[in-house]
């Protein structure tokens, strides 16, 4: 962070070669488009330019700084038998494609002058897929359900990632926390493009194929923590294992994250997962965690963003209106913040913040907490 709080640049590009990387991609098959057409300041910093998302017909440039030798190539996408340009992961499930779409957002995000951080290496990790990804969730945050627009994904994962950003650096720096564990870390990039105290140890449990695309992509640069990667599925019955066998030490405080996850999991799966993480973490560790509500699952509103993910075989199946609740019976003692609250807004959240009281709305969680008490 600068000395205003803002988010600095991080000093290096995905490779060290220094090309920029041009994509247009259609947005959908009415000829909505997405450009990219990045630029770099004299620093090295990524030049802030418009949002990409835009009205039928008009693009918008991303900066995008993937090499060096400042020359710019297009990329062609394959064509599918309706004449769509789609590209493919096929070594990537619906779910882990996912994190490509993640990854796209926050190279969006960074395009912005008002960006709430800076992440030069999202673009290169979403790639034609990534950007292929986020064209389906923008044409169908276009469409109109009875007169309302669908809610902004961009804004809330911009959202939560500078809170959770600004949460690790206050338990790395002012708790002196020294063990972080991403579960899932789908293409996150915190430890590479933030500063991380001496002695931070960073752990990455996601699945084989997504750590692979990951590592492919960041080959050339240098994590900023002690990485160690952790080849496992959240799901499974040994992670623990692998996790304790990659340096992770129980007897010591750790604070893990899991951003973007939950919805994805049936609730007796979501509460094992938390249960499981407690009885191997020590006393004073810590979490952070993002969810919906019941309603999001449901409402009108929403029905068209939630489609999307169904058609990808990747639906949300659980929500929480009782988050506190939730994360006490699995021995956390959290608060539930919504995007627009204090400290988890930063001036972005489109909506009015609902008082929980009130039923039937749409809501997110961003949920951080301690552990109670040894498990």
């Amino acid at each position: 962070m600068t000395a205003q709080g803002e988010h600095r640049a991080a000093e290096r590009p995905l490779t060290g070669r220094g090309a920029h990387l041009a994509v247009e991609l259609p947005l959908t098959g009415r000829g909505e488009h997405l450009a990219v057409d990045p630029s770099l300041t004299g620093q090295g910093e990524q030049r802030a330019v418009e949002s990409p998302l835009t009205a039928r017909g008009e693009h918008r440039a991303i900066g995008l700084p993937l090499t060096v030798q400042g020359a710019q190539r297009a990329v062609e996408l394959p064509l599918t038998a309706q004449g769509e340009r789609t590209p493919v992961e096929p070594s990537l499930t619906g779910l882990e494609r996912t994190a490509l779409l993640t990854a796209a957002l926050r190279a969006a995000e960074t395009s912005r002058p008002d960006r709430l951080y800076t992440d030069p290496y999202a673009a290169g990790l979403a790639g034609e897929a990534g950007w292929a990804l986020l064209a389906e969730v923008a044409a169908a945050g276009r469409r109109r359900t009875a007169g309302r627009d669908v809610p902004s994904t961009p804004d809330f994962n911009a959202i939560r990632t500078r809170f959770l950003d600004d949460h690790l650096r206050r338990l790395t720096r002012e708790q002196g926390i020294r063990q972080v564990v991403s579960a899932p870390a789908g293409l996150d990039t915190r430890a590479w493009r933030l500063r991380w105290p001496d002695g931070t140890r960073w752990f990455e449990i996601d699945r084989p194929a997504l750590l692979d695309h990951k590592r492919r992509r960041l080959a050339e640069a240098t994590p900023r923590a002690d990485l160690r990667t952790v080849a496992a599925d959240l799901t499974g019955p040994d992670w623990e294992q692998s996790l304790h066998a990659s340096g992770y030490d129980p007897t010591r405080p750790s604070v893990w994250v899991l951003e973007g996850l939950l919805y994805y999991l049936p609730e007796d799966a979501v509460r094992r997962l938390l249960t499981r993480i407690a009885a191997c973490s020590a006393p004073g560790s810590e979490i952070a965690a993002d969810l919906v509500n019941t309603a999001a699952l449901t409402l009108s509103d929403m029905r068209p963003l939630l489609a999307v993910f169904e058609e990808w075989g990747t639906p949300w199946v659980s929500g929480s209106d009782e988050p506190e609740h939730l994360f006490d019976t699995c021995g956390y003692t959290v608060t539930a913040r919504q995007p627009g609250d204090e400290e988890a807004d930063f001036g972005r959240w489109p909506d009015p913040v609902v008082p929980r009281e009130v039923p039937g709305a749409r809501r997110v969680f961003f949920v951080h907490g301690s552990l109670r008490a040894p498990r």
